[in-house]
């Protein structure tokens, strides 16, 4: 099939079902009220009926995709494939990406060297990448990438089409016509992945900066100061021993480092146990493992406890890395209570921080100091093990300071004391 490259008519309706599934349906509601929201689509949903439709249009495609950098600590941005009708998400992480030999070996690459669109034909010498390599030998006639015009020049985003059909795409009303045809059906996608790579950058500096919980609620517009919202919860309390002797000793670099290996171990193990770090505090840090009703009690109290002995656990696998380095193996002690908390909004009128206060958060900050005095690596409030079930045992009452009257003091049982 050949189609004039100037089809407006087919362009056009691409361009009316893109911004209807995208950005929703601007008509009115029942009730006469509007919505510019109404009925929009999730991006690989769009992605999905987009490529469908230019199959349709255009087609055959074999293969389709679009990909975009975006802002993660751990991410380095994603891609979305459309091959013959199925659909499929693809991330890449950050650590080393642009090192690897098969990011090096791209046409994304070259595009994102150069800014230009990048495109193989059958019957050219297959280049010494292994993509194109790839699809040559599933009988690809024709592959073309092409950068998308976003407004973040410092992040790219790029579009592919791959066809198996005889000619390429220069049945679609000539080589450059055709050429020309793809890069438009390209830039029509442009302000759609670039509000969807928007809204994941926020949301995504939010969460590694601010936690899952207050990036939320940022992002939903709640920065008033003075703002406070109570949450129930499991708290959990943790805190590096030896900090000021380590810093002096292995300077400013290599201490960062090390307290980046040292929150590893308590990350991991709260975010595997469905809780939240709320405050990094020097060395130390307090996370949250919320309570949405009161059948969860005594799950989530249990959660946080098998949080805080896989933590324990992934120390012991720090240390021994460390004793493999020649460096010395770091300690910390849990403090674990349960409680509410108040969590809000503090700060000057120009300068605020989200912030966690009240009682409870004072008793399990308590409760980890006795974890150095007791020599006790874990240790829980009466509240909390009244939850937590049988895996504690009482190690009898201790006077906090300030806390007024004796505070019961319970560790795990598989922990000697």
């Amino acid at each position: 099939m050949t189609v004039p490259a100037n089809d407006d008519a087919g362009f056009g309706r691409l361009a009316a079902w893109l911004a209807t599934a995208a950005l929703g349906d601007t008509g009115k509601r029942a009730d006469g009220s509007s919505d510019n929201n109404l009925g929009a689509l999730p991006m690989i949903d769009v992605f999905a009926g987009f490529c469908d439709r230019l199959h349709d249009w255009l087609g055959p495609f074999s293969r389709i995709s679009f990909g975009m950098e975006v802002l993660h600590p751990e991410l380095s941005g994603g891609t979305m494939y459309w091959r013959d009708g199925e659909i499929e998400e693809a991330q890449m992480m950050r650590a080393g990406v642009t090192q690897l030999d098969g990011y090096l070996r791209s046409p994304v690459y070259v595009v994102e060297q150069t800014n230009r669109p990048w495109r193989w034909r059958a019957g050219e010498p297959v280049p010494d990448m292994p993509l194109i390599q790839d699809l040559a030998a599933q009988g690809i006639t024709d592959y073309c990438l092409f950068p998308l015009p976003i407004q973040d020049t410092s992040r790219t985003s790029t579009m592919s089409f791959a066809t198996r059909r005889a000619g390429g795409f220069g049945n679609l009303g000539g080589d450059e016509q055709g050429l020309g045809l793809l890069r438009r059906v390209a830039w029509l996608m442009t302000p759609y992945v670039e509000r969807v790579a928007l809204r994941i950058i926020a949301l995504n500096l939010l969460d590694a900066n601010v936690g899952k919980i207050a990036g939320t609620r940022v992002y939903a517009g709640q920065i008033d100061r003075g703002a406070v919202d109570p949450i129930d919860a499991a708290i959990l309390m943790a805190d590096l021993r030896g900090f000021t002797q380590m810093s002096e000793q292995l300077g400013e670099i290599a201490m960062v480092e090390l307290l980046n290996r040292y929150f590893d171990t308590l990350g991991d193990a709260i975010a595997a146990h469905d809780g939240q770090i709320l405050k990094f505090m020097g060395d130390g840090l307090l996370a949250v493992f919320p309570i949405s009703g009161p059948d969860e009690r005594t799950a989530v109290h249990g959660l946080a406890l098998k949080a805080a002995q896989a933590a324990r656990g992934n120390l012991a696998t720090l240390n021994a890395a460390l004793r493999d380095e020649g460096k010395q193996p770091v300690d910390f002690g849990i403090g674990l209570h349960a409680g509410t908390v108040a969590f809000g909004n503090i700060g000057t009128k120009s300068r605020l921080d989200f912030t966690v206060i009240g009682p409870a958060v004072n008793q399990a900050s308590r409760i980890q100091d006795l974890t150095k005095e007791m020599g006790v690596p874990i240790l829980a409030s009466g509240e909390f093990a009244a939850l937590a079930g049988e895996a504690l045992r009482f190690l009898g009452a201790r006077t906090v300071r300030g806390v007024s009257a004796p505070i019961d003091i319970f560790a795990p049982r598989d922990i000697p004391h």
